[in-house]
């Protein structure tokens, strides 16, 4: 167990603020916000390298708030890998374990995550000699071999093509599956969030805006700054009444339009629904239950499963259909079409005023 118990730190003019977080046992926790949201910042305060003004850092049941890095079995993976460009690959694995005082350890550990990484035929090899995915592997290596309580990952993915980040960040939760390691990663992209977290703690300016599953995130975020991060295409502005739809949903007027939403505080709301969630039909197929429409498709957006259908009709709304999906149903620009938003597919927050 990880705890984050109101933590604030200072470096320079930036500051984190009561930062709370608890990360379980064998957890892949992944910390996501934009650049300069303090996601280092909070990396560094647990592994060691600057220390809070205020709260607790409690790693294991032990509180580690004031102990020095090589005290916390916390192995750490920077952005740039840090690897020693003087020692071999079988060197740089071992360095932890050696500045810890566990030389005996080193070749059975060595041999275990140079198996485990496929790097067994690079151990002689001067970093100099590594491609960048080579680099990545020993860097991982090293942070592993130490059997910390916590593997700290600072954007491991950011500086790799595509393909390779694809790769790479299939490779790095097999291990994590593999060795159970408790795993706190941190990233700005919210694709790799969601192929990689079993939880995510998304920031902002020094602040944890929202905690939760990807999936949490991904259909209900609880702030503006949320949706629009996670990349919510659907963000209508509307007033909740009152109850007054089926069941319990609640009444939210958006310009001229009346929908249910399954849960809506009273009051000012924003409303999110993502394009998968909405049900495109042929319009004389258009059903008599709440929140169907009909509109007009603007523009069709090729993507990589499907087509984005960016249509206007009594609100603007981007839904999504499968390759099949378009072909059934003639998609082009200027089709008519009828969509339907499920009440239980809506999600919405306060609005400030």
């Amino acid at each position: 167990m990880v705890r984050i118990d109101h933590v604030d730190v200072t470096v320079g003019t930036f500051q984190l603020h009561d930062i709370v977080l608890d990360i379980a046992d064998r957890e892949y926790f992944v910390v996501l916000g934009p650049t300069g949201a303090g996601k280092t910042v909070l990396l560094e305060c647990i592994a060691g390298l600057t220390p809070p003004r205020r709260g607790r850092v409690w790693l294991g049941g032990r509180d580690v708030t004031a102990l020095p890095p090589e005290q916390r079995r916390v192995g750490y993976l920077p952005q740039d890998y840090a690897l020693f460009p003087h020692l071999t690959v079988r060197e740089n694995l071992a360095f932890g374990l050696m500045v810890r005082g566990r030389e005996d350890d080193i070749p059975a550990s060595v041999e275990r995550y140079a198996g485990l990484l496929g790097i067994g035929a690079l151990l002689e090899r001067l970093p100099a000699k590594l491609s960048g995915g080579e680099k990545h592997r020993v860097a991982l290596g090293r942070a592993l071999a130490i059997d910390p309580e916590i593997v700290l990952l600072d954007e491991p993915l950011s500086a790799l093509d595509v393909a390779t980040r694809e790769r790479i960040s299939d490779e790095l939760r097999r291990i994590h599956d593999s060795t159970g390691m408790t795993t706190l990663h941190i990233c700005h992209n919210f694709d790799e969030t969601l192929r990689l977290a079993d939880r995510v703690a998304l920031v902002n300016q020094g602040r944890v805006v929202q905690v939760g599953t990807p999936e949490d995130l991904l259909r209900r975020p609880r702030s503006l700054f949320a949706a629009e991060f996670v990349r919510s295409e659907n963000i209508l502005r509307g007033h909740a009444d009152g109850a007054g739809g089926a069941g319990d949903a609640m009444r939210v007027r958006v310009g001229e339009v009346v929908m249910e939403v399954a849960k809506a505080p009273a009051g000012p709301v924003w409303v999110t629904v993502r394009p998968d969630d909405i049900e495109v039909l042929p319009p004389e197929g258009i059903p008599t239950t709440a929140n169907a429409f009909t509109a007009t498709v603007e523009a069709v957006e090729t993507r990589a499963d499907g087509y984005a259908l960016h249509t206007r009709g009594a609100l603007a709304l981007t839904a999504f259909v499968s390759r099949p999906q378009a072909r059934d149903l003639a998609v082009e620009p200027g089709r008519r079409l009828a969509l339907v938003l499920p009440p239980n597919c809506l999600n919405a927050f306060p609005a400030a005023d």
